[in-house]
């Protein structure tokens, strides 16, 4: 799949898992899979829009820390990634701040790990391995 077809994919599934978690109490309420599309798709979508910046600013730590607990134990690639942030981000009480003040580019790191988080986020949707655990 090229790029755009991946987030197509994303933003399609993205919408679904959303729409769920309206009728269900909630993104929480999700089952694993969902939540794993739910925590990528609030990454990718933030991202594209204006930046890891905007993602930390929207969201903040507990978001992030959402995200890394449903992928880091079924998108192996997250773990690379997450590193970079973290050595950004730590547990910075302006988690934004941090980001735009920061000489690492994790707009460009973000680029250079999605289509591989994004090819094992849909395998994971795909072999179950994001079901209930």
């Amino acid at each position: 799949m090229n790029p755009w077809d991946f987030e197509d994919w994303l933003t399609e599934e993205g919408d679904k898992v959303v729409r769920k978690a309206a009728t269900v109490n909630g993104p929480d309420a999700l089952d694993a899979c969902d939540k794993l599309i739910y925590e990528m798709w609030l990454l990718d979508t933030e991202r594209r829009n204006g930046g890891v910046s905007q993602y930390f600013c929207n969201r903040g730590l507990k978001q992030w820390d959402a995200l890394s607990e449903a992928a880091s134990a079924r998108l192996p690639s997250f773990k690379t990634f997450a590193i970079a942030v973290n050595n950004v981000v730590g547990r910075s009480t302006n988690p934004y701040k941090a980001v735009i003040e920061s000489n690492v580019d994790l707009d460009r790191h973000y680029d250079e790990y999605a289509i591989q988080l994004l090819t094992e986020l849909k395998r994971a949707v795909e072999t179950g391995k994001g079901t209930r655990i």
